[in-house]
């Protein structure tokens, strides 16, 4: 019976490579599932008073009297 070094054979590293480089994978899959999702086309930092604005007034919170006098304070 031949030994490779202190008990363990060359196949027993590569199963603790292996089995580490999975663990390693699956941390990983859950830190990125874990971050937050943006919607297409937005950033993922905070919204601008121009985006709410527009968002209250394609919701009809807000009359167009309303935004057109709320975008120009914002503008100025």
């Amino acid at each position: 019976m031949m030994s490779w070094g202190y008990g363990m054979g060359a196949g027993m590293w590569v199963s603790w490579i292996i089995l580490t480089l999975v663990m390693v994978l699956v941390v990983l899959l859950v830190l990125r599932a874990s971050e937050p999702r943006t919607p297409p086309g937005r950033s993922a930092g905070p919204r601008t008073a121009f985006e709410i604005l527009a968002e209250r007034y394609a919701r009809g919170e807000i009359t167009t009297d309303e935004y057109e006098e709320r975008l120009s304070h914002l503008s100025s």
